[in-house]
C-alpha cells in the first residue's frame, strides 16, 4: 500500500451538494408517484394537453432569448464586433451554472469568466452583468409591489399562520433590500467605498483572508472600472429604456409559465362547471411573482424545496377544485420547465467555459 495515496475526504462542500441532490431527487419522485401525482395524471391522458405544456416551455425559453439580446446590447455598446451567438453563450453559462449554485450565485461570475476569454474588459463586463441584474431586479420587484397592491387581499389569505406570514414578508423584503443594494453600489460612490473600508476593518480584525490589503486593492480597481463602465452605459438614455421594456417581456415571459400549465390541465372549464370564476393571466402573473420572491429566500440551488411549497401555498386553490386535484403534477411540470429543463438545455453550453480565447475590437 502507497504511503503517498490520497485519502477521500468528505468536505462540507459535499456534504451540501449531496443534500440538494437528495431533495431534488426525493420531490420529483413524491410529485411522480404519490397520490394525484403525475403518473396518476398520465394514466389519463385526456386530462391535461401537451401542446399547451410545448408552449410553456416555448414561453420559458423566449425569456432566455430576450436576455440574450440584453446582453448583446449591453456588450455591443462598447464592442462592436460582439455576436448573437456569443451572447447566446453567456446566456445559456449563466442558466446553468445560476441552476446548480444556491442562490443562483453561481450564474454571474462564470458569465464574467466566459466574457474575460472573449477579451471583454472585467470592468466593463461586471458593469454590464451588474446593471442586467439590477434592472432585473428593479422590474420584478416593481411587478411585486404592483401586484401585492393589485391582489391584496389575496395576498393577505396566504398568512395562515405565523410561519407562512415570516416566509412571505422575510422573502418580499430580502427582495426589496437587494434590489437597494445593488443600487447603492452603482450609483452612490461614497457610500460604496464606505462599505469598502468597513468590510476591510473586519476581514483584518477577523484574519480569515491573507493578504488583505492586496485583496482590496484588487478590489477598489475593480469597482472604479466598475463605476467607469456603469457611467458610460448611463450615458445611453434610449439603450436602457430599451432594455428595462426588453427585460419587462422577459419577466413577464417567466411569470406566465404557470397560467399555460393551469390551461393545459383544463381547469377553467373545471372552475366554471364547479360554479366559480376561473383565474386569468393577471392574476396568475401576480400570483407568481410572490411565489418567485418568496422562494428566493431558501438558499439552495433553484430553491429546492422552497419553490414547491411557494407555488403550493399560492396556487394550490386553484389547482384543487371539487374532487380533482391536479397541484402535485403542477408543481412538477413548473418545476421541469423553469429548473430541471433549463438546467438540461443550457448544460452543453458549459463547455464554452473553456477552450481558447477569442478577442473582440472595440
Amino acid at each position: 500500500m502507497e504511503k503517498n495515496k490520497k485519502r477521500f475526504a468528505i468536505s462540507g462542500k459535499l456534504i451540501f451538494n449531496l443534500a440538494v441532490v437528495a431533495i431534488s431527487v426525493y420531490l420529483i419522485i413524491y410529485f411522480f408517484v404519490s397520490d394525484d401525482g403525475l403518473i396518476d395524471l398520465l394514466s389519463t391522458p385526456e386530462s391535461f394537453s401537451i401542446g399547451w405544456i410545448i408552449i410553456a416551455f416555448l414561453v420559458y425559453d423566449l425569456n432566455i432569448i430576450i436576455d440574450t439580446f440584453v446582453t448583446l446590447i449591453y456588450v455591443r455598446s462598447q464592442y462592436k464586433s460582439f455576436r448573437f451567438i456569443d451572447a447566446l453563450k453567456v446566456a445559456f453559462v449563466g442558466v446553468f451554472f445560476g441552476a446548480v449554485t444556491p442562490s443562483n450565485t453561481g450564474g454571474q461570475p462564470m458569465q464574467l469568466y466566459l466574457m474575460s476569454k472573449m477579451k471583454i474588459g472585467v470592468g466593463f463586463g461586471s458593469a454590464c452583468m451588474t446593471q442586467k441584474f439590477i434592472v432585473y431586479q428593479i422590474v420584478t420587484t416593481a411587478i411585486s409591489i404592483f401586484a401585492v397592491f393589485a391582489h391584496f387581499n389575496y395576498f393577505q389569505s396566504v398568512f395562515t399562520n405565523i410561519w407562512s406570514t415570516i416566509f412571505v414578508i422575510l422573502g418580499f423584503s430580502a427582495q426589496i433590500l437587494v434590489t437597494s443594494l445593488f443600487l447603492i453600489i452603482s450609483y452612490c460612490r461614497k457610500l460604496t467605498n464606505f462599505l469598502m473600508k468597513l468590510i476591510y476593518k473586519i476581514i483584518r480584525k477577523m484574519k480569515f483572508v491573507k493578504e488583505p490589503e492586496k485583496k482590496m486593492e484588487r478590489l477598489y480597481s475593480e469597482v472604479d472600472m466598475f463605476h467607469q463602465g456603469n457611467k458610460s452605459l448611463m450615458s445611453r438614455p434610449k439603450l436602457m429604456i430599451a432594455i428595462y421594456f426588453l427585460v419587462f417581456l422577459q419577466v413577464i415571459a417567466i411569470l406566465s409559465v404557470p397560467y399555460i400549465i393551469y390551461i393545459s390541465f383544463g381547469m377553467p372549464p373545471i372552475t366554471v362547471a364547479a360554479g366559480q370564476i376561473p383565474a386569468n393571466l393577471f392574476d396568475f402573473i401576480c400570483i407568481q411573482s410572490f411565489v418567485l420572491f418568496t422562494s428566493n429566500l431558501v438558499l439552495l440551488p433553484g430553491a429546492s424545496g422552497g419553490a414547491e411549497l411557494a407555488f403550493t401555498m399560492y396556487f394550490g386553490r386553484f389547482f384543487k377544485i371539487g374532487g380533482i386535484n391536479k397541484i402535485k403534477p403542477a408543481i412538477l411540470l413548473w418545476r421541469f420547465v423553469t429548473y430541471y429543463g433549463a438546467i438540461i438545455i443550457s448544460a452543453p453550453f458549459s463547455y464554452f467555459t473553456k477552450g481558447k480565447k477569442e478577442k473582440f475590437i472595440k
